[in-house]
């Protein structure tokens, strides 16, 4: 390994105070898609991150947001990928990190630039290996508007024999099971009037209410489940005071479980049903994410989580989406495991401390165990 990063790495306590440093200057950057200078400023320092090691790194525009790839040598299809995003939601807390009582606080550190920077940290310690695998890292910054970059990295020839996406988890368990996604925009229009007279004009913000609420009654009652959910996400109307408005929108979001009652098509002809007059225009749509426990490298990732951690992992679900649903489509096997946190999308938003330094553990016996079963530079 090279003196530099073997420096880095030469003990537990090292790794993590350097995961610790890497995670918070990844929070210093208000990465969110508003901000598209600010994820072109981090995507320069992740490249300066990299400076000096013998990695190939491509980056790719993609609806003017960026992407990188980097790969220990120049291919389009590293055995193992570890697959991430930069991008964030802002939660209206600052962009500093603080540790506190074994917690480390900041926009995004659980969603997910506590994963981001074990990735990196990962790639940066294999590059300097004796025997170096064949390893990739691919990092979008739209995921959280709908992970376009993914798929169209996945259409322009890149690929992998196995994808570790890296999403904070609210527990260590892979999660082999997401829920699909469908968001929907309703826009109802009519007439504006004084306020004070509203037995002259439908009220279209108070119908359109009314409508949210119907279908939110077909969906079952929200619980920790394997079973469809539905959120009123946005609804607004006029600006006015005391005036009735013309037109009000409402944003819905669904996560679908698939089946013939609850798939994209059978929830959209539900929404209609109930929406009568209003416009409906699909925002955003993702498929169910499913991999079956016995594909042999989410039991060798298991087996090697369980060496590491001494605990027992479990594979688990999540009710969210992330861009494993992309590589999926490509039949790609893919696992999601991530270091452990809470709050994520709110001003409370962390990932513990410890759970940094085993994640990156983990990644680390795993990539150099399934190294042992293959060929070096597989890759084509």
């Amino acid at each position: 390994m090279h003196d530099k990063n073997m420096d880095l790495f030469k003990s537990k306590k090292l790794i993590g105070d350097h995961l610790v440093k890497l995670t918070s200057e990844l929070i210093s950057f208000p990465s969110h898609v508003q901000e598209p200078l600010k994820i072109y400023e981090l995507i320069k320092y992740v490249k300066a991150y990299f400076e000096g090691d013998p990695l190939t790194i491509i980056e790719e525009s993609i609806n003017g947001l960026p992407a990188l790839i980097i790969t220990t040598e120049q291919t389009k299809h590293p055995h193992i990928l570890l697959s991430g995003h930069i991008d964030i939601v802002t939660a209206n807390a600052p962009y500093t990190a603080r540790v506190e009582e074994g917690k480390l606080y900041g926009t995004g550190a659980m969603d997910m630039k506590g994963g981001v920077a074990c990735m990196m940290a990962i790639l940066k310690y294999f590059s300097g290996a004796t025997q170096i695998p064949s390893l990739g890292l691919m990092l979008t910054s739209d995921e959280e508007v709908g992970g376009n970059g993914t798929r169209t990295l996945l259409e322009h020839g890149y690929t992998t024999d196995f994808c570790i996406v890296g999403e904070g988890r609210h527990k260590y368990d892979i999660v082999i099971r997401e829920k699909g996604l469908l968001v929907v925009k309703l826009r109802l229009s009519g007439n504006a009037l004084h306020s004070a007279y509203p037995w002259k004009v439908i009220n279209v913000l108070e119908e359109l209410m009314s409508m949210c609420l119907a279908i939110k009654e077909k969906f079952p009652k929200p619980r920790d489940a394997w079973t469809p959910t539905i959120s009123i996400t946005s609804l607004h109307g006029g600006r006015d005071l005391n005036t009735i408005p013309a037109e009000a929108e409402a944003i819905i979001s669904c996560r679908l479980t698939g089946g013939q009652r609850w798939d994209r098509e059978s929830i959209l002809k539900m929404i209609k049903k109930y929406s009568r007059d209003a416009d409906i225009q699909e925002m955003v749509y993702g498929e169910v994410f499913k991999m079956d426990k016995e594909d042999h490298y989410l039991k060798l990732l298991k087996m090697t989580a369980q060496e590491v951690t001494s605990k027992r992992i479990s594979f688990g679900q999540n009710h969210g989406a992330s861009d494993a649903r992309h590589f999926r489509l490509k039949n790609i096997p893919t696992a999601i495991l991530g270091p452990v946190g809470n709050y994520h999308h709110s001003p409370d938003e962390f990932v513990y401390v410890d759970s940094l330094t085993e994640h990156f553990e983990v990644l680390r016996h795993f990539i150099e165990t399934e190294q042992k079963n293959i060929p070096l530079n597989s890759g084509t």
